[in-house]
């Protein structure tokens, strides 16, 4: 999931073409073809390895165009802005419920872009993503996700900057009580839902990390892979009398009370899942909770 750069420099996205679509909202209407072309390429480049497509995501992709025009007003490329969140975050705080992985690509130049620039620099993209060799391949891999069934697709562009993500969701889970975003290390935050059909809950694995601090657009622009932080703790379920960690029942509804062990943090509950029938393991959830104290608690314990 490394970012790629890409700055213009070669004729070809001087050549003016014919607008993608006419309408009242041009710059709208434009983006919902180029979201959709978009798509279009992921599932062809999927299709040549034998997977599934993805379907687009609305919600996501609004969330996603807000990022990329974050990312030109800050003048940040890649997957952090400065506020220093990773994208897990950024998705989770903003209401997403799913497992992500994003992918990035950023475009320079000294004019506005026309439609069909847009169309070469997104085009051009997916290629340049497609034909990267291992280990370098992070991209690739994220486009090839074998488990992921729904992207966003994020898009911006304005005074010669042009920014693009793709959102690959993995969503197996629904969600009975979500998760909330914030809380306090005293709280009892309680998840309940269950797998989708043909799928089983397979674990539960809770990541912390300290709360993000904010950083320049050069120290942003010079973090090019992100992760989950390797402190986490795993949770096994209890099915059918066996022992565990929480409870699933036999219908598949599990409820799992997420511990806040390690004080204040940005803690990340990943739901595990697996097709029934198989063993393959699948992070269907990166929810990310701000566990800071309470004020009020607080100020009456330190007197």
């Amino acid at each position: 999931m490394k970012r790629i750069l890409l700055i213009t420099a070669s004729i070809w996205l001087l050549i003016a073409g014919t607008p993608l679509a006419q309408g009242e909202g041009p710059i709208d209407e434009t983006r919902f073809v180029l979201r959709n072309e978009l798509v279009r390429m992921i599932n062809r480049d999927r299709a040549r390895f034998g997977l599934g497509a993805v379907e687009l995501d609305a919600t996501t992709s609004v969330l996603a165009d807000a990022y990329c025009r974050q990312q030109i007003r800050n003048g940040t490329t890649g997957h952090f802005t400065t506020n220093g969140e990773a994208p897990y975050m950024r998705y989770s705080f903003a209401g997403g419920n799913d497992a992500v992985s994003e992918n990035a690509a950023a475009w320079s130049a000294s004019y506005n872009f026309s439609d069909r620039a847009l169309y070469e620099m997104m085009r051009r993209s997916e290629e340049a993503m497609m034909d990267e060799k291992a280990p370098h391949d992070g991209h690739r891999r994220t486009i090839l996700d074998p488990h992921a069934n729904y992207v966003g697709i994020g898009l911006a562009w304005e005074r010669g900057e042009f920014r693009l993500t793709q959102e690959f969701i993995r969503r197996y889970v629904e969600w009975a009580r979500p998760l909330p975003r914030n809380a306090t290390p005293e709280e009892r935050v309680l998840a309940t839902g269950h797998a989708m059909p043909g799928y089983e809950i397979d674990a539960i694995s809770v990541h912390h990390e300290p709360l993000p601090q904010s950083i320049s657009a050069i120290t942003a622009n010079l973090i090019d892979t992100y992760s989950l932080p390797d402190k986490r703790r795993d949770y096994l379920p209890r099915i059918r009398g066996e022992r565990g960690d929480f409870q699933v029942a036999n219908d598949g509804a599990f409820s799992f009370a997420v511990p806040f062990r390690d004080g204040p943090g940005v803690y990340t509950v990943v739901v595990w899942v697996h097709k029934t029938g198989t063993r393959v393991p699948i992070s269907a959830s990166n929810v990310s909770i701000r566990v800071v104290p309470d004020p009020v608690t607080s100020a009456f314990s330190s007197r």
